[in-house]
């Protein structure tokens, strides 16, 4: 038995390396006694000999027990040796002694062993055999079903895992199911006595279906020190007790068990929250159980682990790296090269079973891997041990001077890098004069702490950095050198080329502050050779060159959180022949390092703005009052005395471009020769303070204006950093001008002072030179300006400032002066965009607002009132609310249900209509009152100009009353602007009841039109405040506002009259400002529900079984026409009588209780919203044992078919709630018998609303199911009957009951949009994509549903809290209009509101490039990091994208015509070129005849079978639905027919064979076999017969064959790009879909070579028929059917020749061999990608197709068959000859260089086409996998979709696993019905067969009947599809079949369920052929 020692160990990645232990003296080698020697008889037994030997294996194991002991006293000595020199040469003296102690008893073994082999050497045999059955005994009990695979060794495994030790031990001694690691562990048995735990261990290989597993003793010991010893034992399964549990079976085909034998597990705590796991064991590996796997049958041994790694790893397949596949490889490289049962095994074999076990311990890794958790810790480690770094040494120090005078001197000597003047990263270049050596030089700014940046700098072997530089092949590092704070870092260098690379380097840091004290970093580094002290060498490098690399990074705080890095650094990689040139580029390339490091910190741009200006504004606070320079004086004196020049008499007012800012401009006198250029002055008050926004003004540089100013396409902006000082910078930019203009320059320095309570700033023009890294053709503008920025009192909470900007600006060059003077306005806008940056209206009004409601109520009683004022709010009262009588008011529709509005006219007989609304606010009087009356808010100014105002002044004239002057524009034509003059009175008339009057007035302050053309219009108002009870302690308020307008002028009254809702919609607007709704239904809703839940069962079975008769649908119903996606509803209106009946299901996102509470509380305002109900009232409850019961009446409008309005209908019922049980609940609603509509009177509680006398009752019997489904959600279910009474069409009978529906759908919605964003997942967002679709079928009506979405729903309020642009983004996406593709690269932290409208922008030119949805939305994905980042982070988004998407193609009216446009466009440009050819074919001549007629018979041939296509798709669907199809083929239109339902997103439709993907490709293929194809041989056959017979080809003929050529190859390259980036494809098969890559650019490409593949392969092929039907006829025949029966063969022979399609019979099998055939026929002449399937032809089969068209054609060259066929004898004269020959040659030579260049582009377009495609699917290109295997092994390999696969696909390819599909089946059914997960479509369902869904007890399926995906109700539909034209007989028997499972649950006790219907063969036989006919 070879016995070895293998030390092994995980690196911290969890895979498996050499341990690395310190230099320890190397271990002599075990040499165990060798026993291959027969076994002698003299003296010794076998079992004595076997006693023997036990006692040498265990001194052995105590000797290597000490070992392991004085090996770990290594290791902490070598973590000490740097601080403790001393101990470190007594650790050595300790190892030494220990390595000749260990020599010694090896010594002391050998010896014994030598002696007892001497003894074993006697002659004879005679006990061989039992000898080894005793090894066979000691190697374990196996038994005849065990092999021994691996002999015993002894490993040890060290892991780092991330975790406390406690945390650690207690996974190890748990149950614990596979998560983030891929072991299950399960605790048989816990003895706390003696700390005794077993446990069995299993790590699964789902890939190879192939498991190990460990069954062990755990015995914890825990020392003094806190280490944890755990002594670990495996255990046979015959040893186990009774009390232990049950040890889990085995759930792969092939499972290995590891036999731990003396063994230990020491967990040692680590710093930074880690723990050290050293596992020694002696490992023996055993293959323990065989399944039968899909393949093959049972075996055993080593045989059988051959047959797996055959069986599994199919031909082909490409198993993906993983932890599963690792384990595998390994278990197939040692058994290879063991045999069964041997018993023994090589050192390799043992090396493997060290990987094995390595793998499984790894595990632990994995569950705890936190490698980014702990890089972070390390960080925050280094950064708070700063301060405790060792004192730098002498050369530390003379490293880190040399290396600041470096930065120094690159700082004024180094070169802007061309092209890098606007990038975010400034870089430099400069090449050393002495050494040549070039340096490159960068400053960045980044996001993120000075410290923060050092510590990621600073630390390299970080997790993250590691995995960065995996292809250094060395990598090493000695930190604390001799004690200092320097290290050594040796890393090596692939130069290709050359000899690789190796750098040593030394490398220090230091840690210094600036004059604010703001920490600075320096990192130096130098050769190694630079360093006096220690130098480590590392093995490996002899055969490398040395190269070199020096350098310096300095990091200086900006900010507490930003920081500029500048870095300088050099490369020498030591190559005497590199020219200059490529080492600049090589060190140019190195600076990209800044851009990755400033990209992985970047944060959003706003708020580091914000920072840095804090930062600076503190500084201009600390230097108040200090003194300038010299030089800043000077300029402050020039600019103040520039602005003094003139007085201010010269300043003229300037039309200004904000609201916000008043500006003005002065001119003075030119001097000679110069020019008259204006000073523009701008002011306007900003909310913040001065020193805020003169940091703002300074930092001219910030994110958002250099994000700006690369937007505007500036060609450069920057800041000196030389010329920079505290209070001053020098900026430069260069702004592009028109194409016609230079572009101008600007070089301004900027200086700034503050003193108290104000800041200046003064900047002017400098003619300093500025680097730009290249030359810029520009002109040098010139500029001056001062900004004043002062103090002002605090507005509502918030800073204020005056700013006043004073510039003047020359552009310079010969742009005339009044050009100049134009575009000041412009250059003053800084103004209006500081205003704009630091804007808080909502502060400021909110506390405008406050103070003036505070002031109303505590001193409103208080106010004196005029005579005059007293008498204005008598007649405003009087008019407005006095004199009218209550039955003259006209109803009107409000657009809001809590709002009632009318209208009336005054009896003075004025034109003018009166308005009136009334309606409660959740609110105070005096809050009501005070958002009225208060005019001047931001909010309301915003609003009035927005609306086109032109001016609007308040004066206030009293605390009570007001004047108020407004103009508008309308906007309309020559309509001129309406100016209004009113004067607004409030008054408190008690302290329940406020009163506002708005009357006109005339004042001379205001004259009628102010000098301009304004109309003074009329108007009058009336507002009364009074005050309710509260309601759920929120404060009521009634308002009633009456209002009355005249624009005068000539417009007519009705048109004024007609506007009354929108004036009166104000008031709707402000309840919904106050509006507390949610609160109030909520509390209301929860009590009520508390009540629910104690009701008792009571009555519930009668009320179930009234809804089930309820909600049976009816004959003749149908689907509503805008159906909620979520929702399953019908409906049906009688023709005559106005009754109607409907029903619908939907799941609720609540609790059945609270779901009920909400029905129950009838007239909440929910309720109200949701049901547009005019008037809702009830009678008291009556709750009690019976349930609970009420009366309960609403009233309704009607709305007529042609959008009028009919009598309102009212309706009253009997209200009824009773549980059924304890998950379900059924509330009834049950007209009123005659007599008791008295009873149904009362008003609702609160409600304002009066119904309307002429009302008529009509009667609706409803019924709501409510079902808990568990997780918060609620299976919500309607049925209702409705009379409407006589008179009332279908139509609106129809859309009254669709709106009743939409009712319960609405429920669904409001719960909805009530959920958290934290509880958002997958359903939710789709759920919230319905939502936006619902009732939504224009894109300005999405963007309305987007609005009101995001104002009520608690998770997209939430979200955009975080993410403000994100509604703007979505706004832009579903609109669906067309735009360009702009990628947007943006981190999802940094995206501005622009970048995320132009994201949202691009998601429909994503879908429009995608025929797929799916792949559209994935593209957009791609393109838009952002986006890929948000749905990470919120899964549920891509769910709601998704559904987003679909619902928008199918409304956006490009989006179909794009995809019909390109369908009908290749169909029929097909159609147009064979007409053009056909013509020419007719007018040909007798030689064109033949041509002709098989165009024609192509033609035919082609409609003909699309016509068998859409009879075999379609035979369920009737004569009708098949004979529209037929008309579609005729006219020419399938193809966008069928584009069109892939392109809506249309779903496989019930009763047809295919979904309409497929049918849409089968219908491709039929035309490229039968019109595309043919054509091209046709018309390339005509052009060669017309080149051979020396007749002139018109140039039509080339154009022509090119154009069906390019269609072709482009349809076939569709067909396959639109499979392969289909994500559902991805998903159900991931290892054959995905070749396409993800990046845009690249798809592209390769679509295009796809194309132009296909082109060519159709082209070449053709050629090669024509020529051999040139050659004789008979040839073409035999290479096309010799071919097509080769394949046929190649298929049958491989048990492959069933096709996928799903359909039995004989239909199906023709189909199937008709499939073959054309799908073989169209690879050979395309070579369409997609058939590499292997449920077609097959990958190897298509790739060696691809070329045989070319080799047939070069063979045919290459024999000289072209010059015998198309080169004759002279037969007739020898002019003819000459003249015939020569066309011969012509011909020759034509197909000879066609097919050198047609031959030469397929192998370079195959080539890119591999180069381009996913390296990880290159195989699929050569696999011989067949479609059965393929099937089998997704469903044994895969997850449940891809399992799912087998039902889409014909039975025949899974038959061999049929029972294992069942068990899945039958394991999985119940909790997919409660799911629903969305592979599991309807279609899906119902392909399942029967047998395999499984029972209910009491007999039937479980699926459920009304379900309409399962198999019952798929037959239901049939049957009720058939049965209205059948006869009573048919119908009878269709209604067996439906009610069959039902009965069988409810057969009589004592008659067999079989004899219920004895005609079950009979419909079983109907069934299978579709029809019920007799």
């Amino acid at each position: 038995m070879d016995m070895t020692k293998d030390e092994t160990s995980l690196d911290n990645t969890g895979t498996l390396r050499e341990h690395q232990h310190a230099p320890a003296p190397a271990a002599p080698s075990l040499s165990p006694p060798d026993l291959s020697t027969p076994a002698s008889t003299s003296g010794l037994t076998n079992e004595q000999l076997r006693i023997e030997l036990q006692k040498q294996k265990e001194l052995l194991k105590k000797v290597i027990l000490e070992l392991k002991a004085e090996r770990e006293e290594n290791e902490a000595y070598r973590a000490r040796r740097e601080v403790a020199r001393k101990e470190h040469e007594i650790f050595k003296a300790q190892t030494e002694a220990a390595r000749k102690k260990f020599s010694s008893v090896i010594n002391d073994l050998n010896q014994e062993k030598e002696a007892l082999k001497n003894k074993l050497k006697k002659p004879g045999a005679a006990n061989a055999g039992t000898f080894a059955d005793g090894i066979q005994a000691a190697n374990g009990k196996h038994g005849p079903n065990h092999s021994m695979i691996y002999d015993r060794t002894i490993k040890t495994i060290y892991l780092e895992i991330h975790e406390d030790l406690d945390e650690v031990l207690e996974s190890m001694i748990e149950d614990r199911a596979a998560a983030r690691d891929k072991l299950d562990q399960k605790v048989l048995k816990e003895t706390t006595e003696d700390n005794e735990t077993i446990v069995h261990w299993t790590l699964v290989d789902q890939i190879k279906h192939t498991s190990i597993n460990l069954l062990l003793r755990l015995k914890v010991e825990r020392d003094v020190n806190g280490e944890i010893r755990i002594a670990v034992a495996s255990i046979e399964e015959g040893d186990l007790d009774t009390t232990c549990l049950p040890i889990p079976k085995p759930t792969t085909a092939k499972a290995f068990r590891f036999l731990l034998n003396g063994g230990s597990i020491l967990l040692k705590p680590l710093s930074l929250g880690r723990t050290s796991f050293t596992l020694t064991a002696q490992a023996d590996l055993r293959e323990e159980v065989q399944f039968n796997n899909v393949y093959g049958s049972p075996s055993h041994g080593a045989d059988s682990i051959e047959n797996l790694k055959t069986g599994f790893a199919s031909p082909g397949k490409k198993i993906r790296a993983s932890a599963g596949s690792k384990m595998m490889r390994s278990i197939m490289s040692a058994s290879s090269r063991v045999s069964a049962g041997s018993g023994t095994a090589k050192r390799g074999d043992s090396m493997k079973a060290g990987e094995l076990l390595g793998e499984v311990v790894g595990q632990f890794y994995k569950r705890f891997e936190k490698e980014a958790v702990i890089d972070e810790r390390r960080k925050k480690d280094l950064i708070e041990n700063v301060g405790n770094a060792p004192a730098l040494t002498e050369c530390e120090q003379d490293l880190i001077a040399e290396s600041m005078k470096l930065v120094e001197e690159f700082s004024a000597k180094a070169k802007r890098i061309a092209g890098t003047v606007n990038d975010s990263v400034e870089k430099f270049f400069l090449r050393d004069g002495e050494t040549g050596v070039g340096w490159a030089f960068s400053v960045a700014r980044v996001d993120v702490r000075a410290d923060t940046l050092f510590a990621d700098l600073w630390l390299i072997d970080t997790y993250a950095k590691k995995a960065e530089n995996k292809g250094s092949t060395i990598r090493e590092l000695w930190t604390n050198l001799d004690g200092t704070r320097s290290r050594q870092c040796t890393r090596s260098f692939k130069v290709p080329g050359f000899q690789d690379r190796i750098f040593e380097a030394w490398q220090t840091w230091e840690r210094t502050e600036d004059g604010d004290k703001r920490p600075t970093f320096i990192l130096a580094i130098s050769p190694l050779e630079h360093y006096d002290g220690t130098h480590h060498e590392v093995a490996g490098t002899e055969n490398m060159v040395k190269a070199t690399s020096t350098g310096v990074y300095v990091i200086r705080a900006l900010t507490e959180n930003t920081c500029e890095w500048t870095r300088a650094q050099q490369f020498d990689l030591n190559i005497a022949a590199l020219p200059t040139r490529l080492t600049d580029i090589l060190a140019k390339q190195q600076l990209g390092v800044a851009n990755e490091v400033q990209e992985k910190f970047k944060r959003n741009g706003k708020e580091v703005d914000r920072e840095r200006a804090a930062a600076l504004a503190g500084k201009m606070i600390e230097r108040r009052g200090e003194k300038l320079m010299e030089d800043q004086v000077a300029i402050f004196a020039s600019c103040e005395e520039f602005l003094r020049d003139g007085g201010d008499e010269r300043w003229k007012a300037l039309e200004s471009t904000s609201k916000d800012v008043e500006m003005s401009m002065k001119y003075f006198p030119p001097e000679k020769g110069g020019r008259s250029i204006g000073t523009g002055k701008a002011v306007g008050v900003v909310d913040g303070s001065a020193e805020e926004v003169a940091a703002w003004a300074m930092d001219y540089c910030s994110n958002e204006r250099m994000r700006m100013n690369r937007e505007a396409g500036n060609m450069a902006r920057l800041e000196l950093r030389e010329k920079a000082r505290v209070n001053e910078n020098t900026v430069a930019t260069v702004k592009t001008f028109p194409f016609f203009l230079e572009n101008r320059e600007f070089v301004v320095r900027n200086v700034w002072k503050s003193e108290e309570r104000m800041v200046l700033i003064a900047f002017e023009s400098v003619d300093d030179e500025i680097d730009y890294g290249a030359k810029l053709k520009k002109t040098r503008g010139l500029t001056r300006g001062l900004w004043q920025i002062e103090d002002l009192p605090l507005r509502g909470g918030a800073k204020q400032c005056q700013v006043m900007l004073v510039q003047q600006l020359d552009a310079g060059g010969s742009l005339p002066s009044w050009l100049v003077n134009q575009k000041v306005p412009l250059a003053l806008s800084a103004v209006q965009e500081a205003i704009d940056e630091f804007r808080q209206d909502e502060k400021v009004d909110a506390a405008e607002l406050r103070e003036k409601a505070t002031f109303i109520r505590e001193r409103g009683q208080d106010e004196e009132y005029s005579e005059e004022e007293n008498a204005l709010l008598e007649r405003v009262r009087k008019k407005f609310e006095g004199s009218l009588k209550e039955g003259n008011w006209k109803q009107l529709k409000s657009p809001d249900v809590f709002v009632k509005m009318g209208a009336t006219f005054e009896e003075s007989g004025s034109s003018a209509a009166i308005g009136r609304a009334i309606t409660v606010v959740d609110a105070t009087i005096e809050d009501c009152a005070t958002l009225e009356y208060a005019r001047m808010t931001r909010k309301e100014m915003k609003l009035h100009y927005d609306f086109g105002g032109l001016g609007k002044k308040v004066v206030t004239l009293s605390n009570h009353s007001e004047l108020c002057h407004l103009v508008i524009d309308f906007g309309v034509g020559s309509f001129a602007p309406r100016e209004w003059l009113v004067k607004c009175v409030w008054k408190m008339v008690d302290e329940n009841t406020i009163i506002v009057g708005i009357e006109d007035i005339e004042d001379d302050s205001f004259p009628h039109g102010a000098g301009k053309k304004y109309v003074r219009a009329s108007s009058g108002a009336f507002w009364k405040y009074e005050r309710l009870p509260d309601k759920n302690g929120v404060p009521q308020t009634r308002v009633a506002f009456y209002q009355q307008a005249d624009l005068k002028g000539f417009i007519p009254a009705f048109v004024v009259n007609s506007k009354i809702v929108g004036y009166l919609e104000y008031l709707s607007t402000m309840r919904k400002k106050f509006d507390k709704s949610l609160d109030i239904d909520a509390r209301r809703r929860a009590e009520i529900a508390k009540k629910i839940k104690l009701e008792e069962d009571a009555g519930g079975a009668e009320a179930l079984a009234q809804f089930e008769a309820l909600f049976e649908e009816r004959e003749g119903s149908e689907r509503p026409s805008r159906s909620f996606g979520l929702a399953d509803s019908k409906v049906q209106a009688n023709a005559v009588g106005g009754k109607g009946w409907g029903s619908t299901s939907v799941n609720v996102r609540a609790e059945m209780e609270e779901v009920a509470a909400f029905f129950w509380d009838f007239d909440s305002r929910a309720n109200m919203q949701i049901s547009r109900d005019v008037e809702r009232t009830f009678e008291e409850d009556e709750e009690g044992a019976g349930g609970f019961k009420k009366i309960v009446k609403r009233h309704q409008q009607i709305s007529s078919s042609h959008g009028g309005q009919h009598h309102d209908r009212s309706f009253a019922s009997e209200m009824t709630l009773k549980r059924a049980d304890d998950d379900t609940i059924i509330i009834l609603m049950a007209p009123l018998a005659d007599g008791q509509y008295e009873r149904a009177t009362v008003l609702a509680r609160g409600s304002v609303i009066v119904g309307n006398a002429d009302a008529i009752e009509v009667k609706e019997t409803a019924a709501i199911r409510l079902r808990r489904l568990g997780g918060g959600r609620t299976k919500l279910e309607l049925s209702c009957e409705i009379d409407l009474g006589f008179g009332i069409k279908c139509r609106s009978v129809k859309h009254f009951v669709e709106r009743r529906l939409g009712e319960i759908i609405g429920v669904s919605v409001y719960f909805q949009r009530l959920v958290p964003l934290k509880e958002y997942g997958l359903d939710d967002g789709i759920a919230l994509a319905h939502d936006l679709l619902w009732t939504a079928p224009s894109a300005k009506k999405r963007v309305e549903r987007l609005a009101e979405a995001f104002e009520k729903s608690r998770a997209l309020r939430e979200l955009a809290e975080t993410l403000t642009w994100i509604k703007a983004m979505l706004a832009v996406a579903i609109e669906g209009g067309l735009h360009r593709n702009i990628a947007i690269t943006t981190k999802l932290v940094c995206v501005s509101e622009k970048e995320a409208i132009r994201i949202g922008k691009n998601l429909m030119p994503a879908l429009k490039s995608r025929k797929v949805i799916g792949a559209g939305v994935d593209q957009w994905r791609g393109q838009n990091p952002a986006v890929g980042e948000l749905m990470d982070e919120h899964n549920w988004v891509e769910q709601m994208m998704l559904v987003l998407s679909k619902g928008i193609v199918k409304t956006a009216a490009w989006g179909l015509m794009w995809r019909v446009t390109l369908g009908a466009v290749l169909s029929l440009g097909d159609l147009v070129t064979d007409l053009i050819v056909l013509k020419r074919f007719f007018y040909g001549g007798d030689e064109m005849m033949a041509y002709r007629d098989a165009s024609i018979a192509c033609l035919a041939t082609s409609i003909i079978g699309q016509m068998i296509l859409v009879a075999v798709q379609n035979r369920k669907k009737g004569m009708l639905r098949i004979l529209k199809e037929v008309v579609i083929i005729v006219m020419g239109m399938k193809a966008a027919a069928d584009a069109y339902r892939v392109a809506s997103g249309a779903e496989h439709e019930k009763d047809t064979a295919m979904d309409p993907m497929t049918e849409l490709t089968v219908n491709k293929l039929i035309e490229m076999f039968a019109e595309s194809i043919p054509g091209i041989i046709i018309q390339t056959s005509a052009i060669i017969s017309e080149l051979n017979s020396g007749v002139p080809t018109s140039s039509m003929a080339y154009i022509s064959l090119l154009f069906s050529t390019l269609t072709t190859g482009f349809v076939s390259a569709t067909l396959s790009y639109d499979y392969d980036t289909d994500p559902k494809k991805r998903a159900a098969n991931p290892e054959f879909y995905g070749y396409v890559p993800d990046d845009a650019r690249k798809r592209a490409v390769l679509f295009v070579t796809m194309t132009l593949m296909s082109s060519n392969q159709v082209l070449i092929h053709g050629i090669l028929v024509v020529i051999l039907g040139s050659i004789a006829r008979s040839y073409a025949l035999y290479y096309l059917v010799g071919n097509m029966l080769l394949y046929f063969f190649y298929k049958a022979v491989r048990g492959d020749l069933r096709h996928w399609i799903p359909i039995n019979g004989l239909t199906g099998s023709s189909l199937s061999v008709l499939l073959r055939l054309l799908i073989k026929f169209v690879v050979d002449f395309t070579g369409c990608i997609q058939f590499r399937h292997p449920y077609d032809v097959g990958g190897l089969y298509f790739t060696l197709n691809l070329f045989l068209p070319l080799i047939g054609l070069t063979a045919i060259l290459a024999a000289g068959l072209l010059k015998e066929t198309f080169t004759g004898e002279k037969e007739e004269g020898e002019g003819e000859g000459e003249e015939e020959g020569g066309s011969n040659e012509v011909t020759i030579k034509f197909i000879t260089s066609l097919t050198v260049v047609l031959g030469t582009s397929l192998i370079i377009l195959v080539g890119l086409f591999f180069a381009l495609i996913d390296g990880e699917y290159r195989h699929t290109f050569f696999s011989v996998e067949t479609g059965g295997q393929m099937t089998r092994r997704n469903f044994w390999d895969g997850s449940d979709v891809m399992k799912s696969q087998v039902f889409g696909v014909h039975e025949t390819l899974w038959a061999p696993i049929r029972e294992k599909v069942e068990a899945w089946v039958k394991a999985g059914w119940n909790n997919w019905e409660e799911e629903r997960p969305e592979w599991l479509t309807h279609d899906r369902k119902a392909r399942v067969p029967r047998k395999m869904i499984p029972m209910k007890k009491g007999g039937g399926y479980e699926a459920d009947e009304a379900d309409e995906g399962s198999p019952v109700a798929a037959r239901s539909a049939v049957v009720r599809q058939k049965a209205s034209r059948k006869n009573s007989v048919h119908a009878l028997i269709n209604a067996a079949l439906v009610i069959k499972p039902v009965a069988n649950k409810v057969a009589p006790e004592g008659v067999k369920k079989e004899q219920v219907f004895d005609k079950k063969e009979f419909m079983r036989e109907m069934e299978r052929r579709g029809s019920v006919n007799l």
